[in-house]
């Protein structure tokens, strides 16, 4: 059984109005956005301890994955460490 990512229903929702505002400012489809988000936040889930602003840090995360993928046109392989991105 895997084990979902999110707390609960309230917690699904903000995590998704995330992956919305992340798709709308990238100007990419939420299909794009929403696994690129559900890795780092699984990524996240693994070492927090507190998950209270999970949702604001994992969107920072990601906004800076999609700003690299615009700048160098490049998709990230499947074994990249998708959260330690620099800008």
């Amino acid at each position: 059984m895997t084990q979902s990512l999110y707390e609960n229903f309230d917690d699904e929702k903000r995590h998704a109005a995330a992956i919305q505002h992340l798709a709308a400012i990238a100007r990419v489809p939420v299909e794009v956005v929403r696994p690129l988000y559900e890795r780092v936040l699984a990524e996240m889930l693994e070492q927090a301890r507190i998950t209270t602003y999970l949702s604001i840090f994992t969107a920072r995360r990601v906004e800076k994955l999609l700003q690299r993928i615009a700048r160098t046109n490049t998709w990230p392989d499947s074994g990249d460490e998708f959260t330690v991105i620099t800008a």
